[in-house]
């Protein structure tokens, strides 16, 4: 099979923590979900990832194929000019595809890797924070209706096998766009019965049905997810060899889905973490972590940009994340996190913690340029929170504890100086959380893996 992976993913800029600004926390189950499918893709190093976006530019017959090189493009449009994304084109894929569909009767016509459009770009946004650079064709579909998807699914396989080589399947689409009466397409009461119905098939791994889906059902859910699908998994020939669900919700109105459609098996040896596998303490890339920390706060301190670089497949998965500032003499000097990822890659996550562990902390005054080489920082990185039904399966040295009463929470981070018993760590949560007393409490608790940097010492610069 010349297709080692092929993915499902959607393209609302919204998942985006850039563009969503504080409405990240509505879709941060599908910006963790990008990124997981993201890093998958990546993990099985393809030679080329072909990418079939519904939102490229459109003809009524004709396939779009994108030869030029790069591809790129900002989200400008969406309030966030300072992100885009730039890889470069295959226009050696883009002629092999050409000459496959021109033999399969297939019209086609040249597309511009210029200005790409969201359906492109959201999807490439999180393969390249992934750690892909290589070469990406684009493929744009004609207008709905054609029912020529099949034939050029087949098309991209055939090409990539007579190159010899191997190419990953980016489906790019969104569900239902009327979800809700403020959904974008207006709203319609069986809208909902679309999602259900394809993201049944999706779980169960059935991509004939998904992609056989009632055309009444698709039609009134103003869906654009089933064409770019049934090209990928045409190209896979239907099969479905360890296939999962990623993620699915429709927060604003739209349907968001992100899956693992195919892959021919586990990803070579350099990828072979699964998303929602923790890497062990001692090969994570620490060293990075923390001057992407230490950068982060030194650009927010002296008002300047930074974009963090990805950290290497598989380490830049999104989790969790607590930074902890220390002063020369240890004491504490600001700590903020996220007990959920709200970014799609585990850099941005890490930066946007820092920054707000040296400015936003309200128990400390903002870290000043001056005071940032006297600093040091510590990372914490969480497992997922695991609800307790007994007090007795605690330990305030190994695990954190999360409390929460309705809307209010608190969070206590595991091994705090100081605090030795269950009793204690659960007291100083609930008041940080400020939640109201009388009220029954859930807690849930995780485990953390950490690092630290070493206190500076007098006259001695960090590198």
């Amino acid at each position: 099979m010349p297709i080692p992976c092929a993915v499902l993913m959607c393209h609302a800029p919204i998942v985006l923590p850039d563009v969503a600004g504080n409405r990240a926390r509505q879709c941060m189950l599908t910006t963790r979900a990008m990124g997981d499918a993201a890093a998958r893709l990546v993990a099985h190093a393809p030679d080329v990832i072909a990418i079939v976006s519904p939102h490229a530019p459109r003809h009524p017959t004709r396939w779009g194929i994108g030869a030029e090189s790069p591809l790129r493009g900002d989200f400008g449009r969406f309030g966030a000019e300072h992100i885009g994304v730039t890889l470069p084109g295959a226009p050696e894929a883009a002629a092999r595809v050409g000459a496959e569909a021109k033999e399969a009767g297939l019209p086609l016509r040249e597309i511009s890797g210029e200005g790409l459009d969201h359906g492109t770009l959201v999807p490439l946004y999180f393969v390249r924070q992934a750690g892909w650079d290589g070469p990406t064709l684009l493929i744009a579909l004609p207008y709905p209706g054609s029912g020529t998807e099949v034939e050029m699914g087949r098309a991209i396989a055939r090409a990539a096998e007579r190159a010899g080589q191997r190419w990953a399947i980016l489906a790019s689409g969104d569900m239902s766009h009327r979800l809700i009466p403020s959904a974008p397409a207006g709203y319609h009461p069986l809208a909902k019965e679309f999602d259900r119905s394809f993201k049944a098939c999706i779980d169960a791994g059935d991509l004939r049905a998904a992609c056989a889906v009632d055309p009444d059902l698709r039609e009134l859910a103003a869906e654009d997810v089933v064409d770019s699908c049934t090209v990928a998994a045409a190209a896979v020939d239907y099969q479905s060899n360890g296939h999962r669900t990623y993620g699915y919700e429709g927060p604003f109105g739209v349907g968001y889905l992100e899956a693992l459609l195919y892959e021919q098996g586990p990803p070579p040896e350099r990828g072979t973490s699964q998303p929602s596998e923790r890497p062990s303490v001692e090969s994570r890339p620490w060293r990075t972590m923390l001057r992407v920390a230490r950068d982060a706060i030194a650009a927010k301190v002296t008002h300047s940009a930074f974009r963090p670089k990805p950290l290497p497949v598989p380490w830049n998965a999104p989790q969790g994340v607590f930074v902890t500032l220390r002063d020369q003499h240890g004491a504490l000097r600001g700590c903020i996190g996220h007990i959920e990822p709200l970014y799609g890659t585990l850099a941005e996550e890490i930066a946007a913690c820092a920054a707000a562990a040296a400015t936003q902390d309200t128990r400390f005054a903002r870290v000043t340029p001056d005071e940032l080489p006297k600093l040091s920082l510590e990372i914490s990185l969480l497992g997922k929170p695991e609800l307790v039904r007994d007090l007795g399966t605690l330990d305030p040295k190994r695990y954190g504890v999360v409390v929460s009463a309705g809307r209010a929470r608190g969070v206590l981070l595991p091994d705090v100086e100081g605090v030795d018993t269950v009793e204690e760590q659960l007291r100083i949560a609930a008041a940080k959380g400020q939640l109201p007393p009388g009220r029954a409490w859930t807690i849930e608790r995780f485990e953390v893996q950490k690092h630290a940097e070493q206190p500076s010492k007098p006259g001695v610069s960090r590198d």
